[in-house]
């Protein structure tokens, strides 16, 4: 565990990023960083060298090894054959640090497994610490009694039940109110809600769920690919 008096952890995987400029703009300067093997890659582009890189290394080349030789980063290898993904090692160390809030990015993609998978691991965070999954177009969170949450008008709210049964679901802040609601699992009641004011909190009385921010276009940024020699330290 580091000594800096941590509050805020970012996670940062290997899946989908399209826009580095984008998740950069999420990263704060006192965030300590933990990339999942490759990544790294995505943390460099940005011009961030990784608090922490660990994995089994079988997505990060030998280039961007070398650039991180003769930094403070700290690299921890595990074997391609084990227990957990890249991901879940990785937030394991996250959750090592004790921070307030973990943010994870670069963990959704084109593999439904391991999105559905890094999705989950939210299950893995303990009551108390504010975490979320982030991508250009949606924010997860994880629904156990009440969640407060802020955006802007327009933004779409999804309730997703993980239980059979979500029930007394009651909202405040969304364009369809809902007042000790139940909500079935396999159903779409929840879908396509709206932030009716920058507000809002859903809470339940039995059950729980995901709560998906959504927009209809990807909050993209135009970027140049930077060069991995301009790094900056986080």
């Amino acid at each position: 565990m580091s000594d800096r008096n941590i509050k805020r952890c970012v996670l940062i995987a290997h899946g989908d990023m399209k826009d580095h400029l984008w998740h950069k703009a999420q990263i704060q300067e006192s965030d300590f960083i933990v990339c999942a093997d490759g990544g790294t890659r995505y943390a460099l582009l940005m011009g961030i060298v990784p608090d922490i890189v660990l994995g089994d290394f079988d997505s990060l080349s030998p280039d961007v090894k070398a650039v991180l030789e003769g930094t403070d980063c700290q690299i921890s290898s595990f074997p391609k054959e084990k227990d957990m993904t890249d991901t879940e090692l990785a937030l394991q160390c996250c959750l090592d640090q004790h921070p307030e809030e973990i943010v994870l990015m670069g963990t959704l993609g084109t593999r439904i497994d391991h999105s559905l998978a890094n999705i989950l691991l939210l299950f893995r965070v303990p009551d108390g610490v504010r975490v979320k999954v982030i991508n250009e177009q949606n924010e997860i969170m994880l629904l156990k009694k009440k969640l407060a949450f802020s955006g802007a008008p327009g933004d779409l709210v999804s309730i997703i039940p993980l239980s059979y049964e979500l029930k007394g679901v009651s909202t405040r802040g969304l364009k369809y109110m809902l007042r000790d609601d139940t909500i079935f699992l396999g159903t779409s009641r929840g879908v396509s809600n709206e932030m009716a004011d920058s507000e809002a909190m859903i809470e339940i009385k039995e059950g729980i769920a995901l709560v998906i921010k959504a927009w209809e276009k990807p909050r993209v940024l135009e970027f140049d690919q930077w060069d991995l020699n301009g790094m900056e330290k986080s």
